[in-house]
């Protein structure tokens, strides 16, 4: 069983000594994954739709696709393997090396299966995802639901208290069946949580062995990791409190705290540098949580 308290611990042991630079490491990679392409449609909304012509039209839709294509393309081939870098960073963190260098790990050594396998990461996890839009698209194909919606709005519009009621419970229904359809990517998102680190610690292992590694590991461990993941809520509550900006602050904390969670269940604890937790650093302010 996953002790949290210990992780949580070992992690503020790493970002005793190198919090500063895991900082840099973590906003690079957030600064770069948030530099995709991308179109500034707000101008279009005061476009009279008479005045464009279908050439005009074709060619709004092809620059648009463009931009989505680059954005994409430039996901796969930087931002995912830059990750890949940031597990490996903080992993030879732990150990006691601190080198931005690590950072372009993925760049370095295999790429293409680095890749290649995140792709196929994200691929599955979509793929799975899929049925998440059934209740959507039932309720639109057979139940004709933008009428019904819109006619419950009209009765709210006047004043209608059981079409308001009505609509909340459309929604609630609507939401509920969504998050119940949407389990089955839930599980295999959990399930291959550990493949960044996998790559990050051998770059040659390909993606059916990573995907499988990364089950393997997880057997057990899932309802773990998402405790691991909730007991942060605190903190992300109080760093929305500060617009967003403690996110910078935070995420330092929870990447190394992950990160220790795969050398755990991996095996490897005694193949990292222990080092000792002092309550009266910096990081006393972080406590138990």
């Amino acid at each position: 069983m996953i002790n949290r308290k210990e992780l949580k611990t070992k992690a503020k042991a790493v970002l005793s000594r190198s919090y500063f630079m895991i900082f840099l490491a973590c906003l690079a990679v957030t600064l770069v994954s948030g530099g995709g392409t991308g179109l500034n449609l707000q101008k279009l909304q005061n476009i009279d739709p008479s005045q464009i012509s279908n050439v005009k039209l074709l060619l709004i839709c092809g620059i648009i696709g463009i931009l989505t294509i680059i954005g994409i393309l430039f996901f796969i081939l930087l931002v995912s393997p830059l990750y890949v870098g940031l597990k490996k960073f903080i992993l030879n963190t732990s150990k006691g090396s601190c080198n931005l260098e690590d950072l372009l790990f993925p760049f370095k050594n295999n790429y293409k299966n680095i890749t290649f396998t995140v792709f196929m990461k994200n691929l599955y996890i979509f793929l799975w995802s899929l049925p998440s839009f059934i209740p959507l698209v039932l309720g639109i194909t057979v139940f004709d639901l933008p009428d019904t919606v819109m006619l419950l709005v009209q009765r709210i519009q006047a004043d209608s208290v059981p079409a308001a009621l009505t609509l909340i419970a459309l929604s609630t229904l609507l939401m509920l069946l969504t998050i119940i359809f949407s389990i089955p990517s839930i599980i295999k998102d959990l399930q291959y949580s550990m493949v960044q680190y996998i790559l990050a610690d051998d770059p040659d292992t390909n993606w059916k062995t990573a995907i499988a590694k990364s089950k393997e590991m997880m057997v057990g461990n899932k309802w773990e990791y998402v405790k691991l993941m909730f007991s942060f809520t605190g903190w992300y509550l109080l760093c929305n409190l500060a617009c967003c900006l403690g996110n910078f602050v935070l995420t330092p904390y929870i990447e190394t705290t992950f990160a220790q969670m795969y050398i755990e269940i991996s095996g490897q604890s005694s193949d990292y540098q222990q080092n000792s937790y002092n309550e009266n650093n910096f990081f006393r302010g972080f406590g138990s949580f």
